[in-house]
């Protein structure tokens, strides 16, 4: 049994915002959709040693954030490296990394090979066959607001609103009045 290093137990004080730490990873780590659920904490528990490691470099970091902050970014590595992407920012190799991992059902089954290096090559092909290329990458523009032209029917709209006719208005109410008739009679025959 390997001895634990007293340098990495957390203060007391510390102890609650690392409890927080470890379930939020924990938590995050089961989103994968693991076939072995013992493979969890003990990702999660790696990535914690390696997160109390960065803590102990920036000790005026939060360790819920420096906790998750190393798992995102050691996944968005990892899912990269394997999916072989390239010029695309962490936030969308991640998702897209994501989702060739939870569509690829031999990764799932074998839960061991989250965060292994090296992938073997038939699961590097099965991941990058499952990947989503939904459509062109999004870029920031800006939209300045344009008047909509409604073309004729704004014109249509603009006289007809504005004068009313009384001869109009009751041929239209007793036009639909023998329509609801003619309708009620029919429906009354076959029944």
């Amino acid at each position: 049994m390997a001895s634990i290093d007293s340098s990495s137990i957390p203060q007391n004080d510390d102890q609650a915002a690392w409890n927080e730490a470890y379930d939020r990873l924990r938590h995050f780590l089961e989103s994968f959709a693991l076939g072995d659920h013992t493979q969890v904490p003990r990702l999660a528990l790696h990535l914690l040693e390696e997160a109390r490691a960065l803590h102990r470099q920036e000790p005026a970091r939060d360790p819920v954030t420096v906790t998750m902050e190393n798992a995102q970014k050691r996944l968005a590595e990892w899912l990269g490296g394997n999916l072989e992407v390239d010029g695309k920012n962490p936030s969308q190799v991640f998702s897209s990394g994501y989702l060739a991992f939870l569509l690829s059902k031999h990764l799932r089954a074998t839960p061991d090979v989250l965060l292994a290096s090296p992938l073997l090559a038939e699961l590097r092909a099965e991941m990058r066959g499952t990947l989503l290329v939904t459509g062109p990458d999004l870029n920031i523009s800006s939209m300045t607001p344009r008047h909509l032209d409604y073309g004729p029917m704004l014109g249509l709209a603009r006289n007809t609103w504005h004068r009313w006719n009384v001869r109009e208005i009751l041929v239209a109410v007793l036009f639909w009045t023998g329509v609801y008739f003619v309708f009620y009679w029919w429906l009354s025959e076959l029944l």
